[in-house]
């Protein structure tokens, strides 16, 4: 019986495998056996949100950059005076940011739309013409989608595109009168659509004055895409911080699960050829 139970445990390389091995060793095995997969689990979710984190970092750092580029056109365009056809360029490309800026908007990790809120599967960011409308999740409903990064420790993970670039409905525009906007239009894209028609509305000086005052505002959108980029990076901290002491706890955990389940090769195999000799000992001494 004992030669038996030895080579079960050389055949299994586990101490304990069934409950009268060990009883106090099997309730600590199953204890940490539960506690590494939750930990599992824990460290899935974490990267998972390392990595959504991640890419909203390096995307809202684009943006920003986007951001200052149109402050430099917006210079350029208030400069140009007597310059038309200087404006009307500064114009297309003032298009072109607004085009990657709903791109961006629209930055997905495996089909999933990070800016949507809880609408990960719709691409939260349109454009027709001048008109951009945000389908994610408004900022009136519960758009936070948070993951569970320990025991009763939620961490929000998103941001809210809208509070992030924001939206546009032209509801008259006529260049060179200004135009008029939707009760819901604010934010990034306002006024770069606003620039882009301050721009082709001619060198009036009151106009100008227009795309001045538009470097004002993006400075305020420019603060708000940084501002997020920092929330960002302060969980994408946390996550980080959570992933290494999960990878630690493990470490400790299953070392302490080998020393109990784990056997003992050399000792075990030294023990077997001992009762091996004691059997045939036995057997022939019978005999």
């Amino acid at each position: 019986s004992s030669l038996s139970a030895m080579q079960k445990k050389l055949s299994s390389g586990q101490n304990i495998n069934r409950p009268s091995d060990d009883p106090i060793g099997l309730t600590r095995v199953l204890d940490l056996s539960n506690t590494i997969r939750t930990d599992d689990r824990y460290a899935a979710n974490v990267q998972d949100a390392l990595s959504e984190a991640n890419t909203g970092d390096t995307v809202m750092g684009n943006m920003a950059d986007l951001v200052q580029r149109a402050q430099e056109l917006a210079t350029q365009g208030a400069n140009f005076t007597n310059n038309q056809d200087g404006r009307n360029a500064i114009a297309l490309e003032i298009d072109q940011i607004i085009n990657q800026l709903v791109q961006l908007g629209n930055t997905d990790i495996s089909g999933k739309y990070i800016f949507g809120g809880f609408k990960t599967d719709t691409a939260p960011f349109s454009r027709n013409g001048d008109d951009i409308t945000y389908n994610g999740t408004p900022t009136t409903e519960s758009w936070q989608r948070s993951v569970e990064i320990s025991r009763g420790i939620q961490l929000t993970t998103n941001i809210n595109g809208d509070s992030l670039l924001g939206q546009v409905q032209v509801t008259a525009a006529a260049p060179p009168l200004p135009a008029t906007y939707s009760a819901s239009s604010h934010g990034l894209f306002k006024t770069l659509i606003d620039l882009k028609q301050d721009l082709q509305a001619g060198g009036d000086p009151n106009q100008l004055t227009e795309i001045r005052s538009r470097l004002d505002e993006l400075t305020t959108d420019l603060n708000t895409v940084l501002s997020n980029q920092a929330i960002v990076g302060s969980t994408t901290n946390r996550l980080q911080v959570t992933q290494d002491r999960l990878d630690e706890r493990k470490s400790i955990l299953t070392q302490q699960y080998s020393s109990i389940q784990d056997i003992d090769m050399p000792s075990l195999v030294a023990n077997m050829n001992q009762q091996q000799n004691l059997f045939e000992a036995s057997l022939s001494v019978t005999g």
